[in-house]
C-alpha cells in the first residue's frame, strides 16, 4: 500500500492544498519498507489533483483539504484521511499498527465532533422560502 502524506517541517502539513512536498511511504505487513519526498508542482488543484493521483498512491493521510481537491482525489482512486496532524513518523507508525484513529493525532477541534456522534451536520438558512437544508460536514 503506498501512504502519501503532505509534510512540513518534519510534521503534517497544515493544508493540504498549499503544500510543497509529499512523503509517500510503501507499507507492507504493517512495515514500511521505503520512502520518498516528493515535490508537489505549484499549480492549479486540478493539475496538482491530476499529479497526486498519477503517483499511483492508495491513502492520502493529510490536514485539511478543500471539498474540491479532496472530490478529484476521491474520483481518481484515491481514499482520503483528512484533519490528522503530527510528526509524520508518528503518523506512519500509527497507520501502520492501526492507532491512527486516535483523538490525539486529529487537527484541534475535529476530537470533539468525533466525540458528539462522528459527522455533524449542521443547518443552513433558506431565506425564500424560510427553510432549511441539512449540510453533512466533511470529517
Amino acid at each position: 500500500m503506498k501512504v502519501a502524506i503532505p509534510i512540513w517541517d518534519g510534521r503534517v502539513s497544515p493544508v493540504m492544498d498549499t503544500a510543497c512536498r509529499l512523503l509517500i511511504a510503501e507499507i507492507v505487513d504493517s512495515q514500511e519498507v521505503s520512502r520518498t519526498i516528493i515535490d508537489i508542482p505549484h499549480v492549479g488543484i486540478p493539475h496538482r489533483a491530476g499529479f497526486v493521483s498519477g503517483l499511483g498512491i492508495d491513502l492520502l493521510i493529510c490536514g485539511a483539504i478543500s471539498h474540491e481537491f479532496e472530490q478529484m482525489l476521491i474520483a481518481s482512486g484515491v481514499k482520503i484521511s483528512p484533519w490528522y496532524c503530527g510528526k509524520v513518523d508518528e503518523i506512519i507508525a500509527a497507520h501502520s499498527n492501526g492507532t491512527l484513529q486516535r483523538d490525539n493525532f486529529l487537527l484541534p477541534g475535529r476530537a470533539s465532533r468525533r466525540r458528539r456522534g462522528g459527522r455533524g451536520q449542521r443547518r443552513a438558512g433558506c431565506r425564500r422560502s424560510g427553510k432549511h437544508r441539512m449540510f453533512e460536514e466533511d470529517q
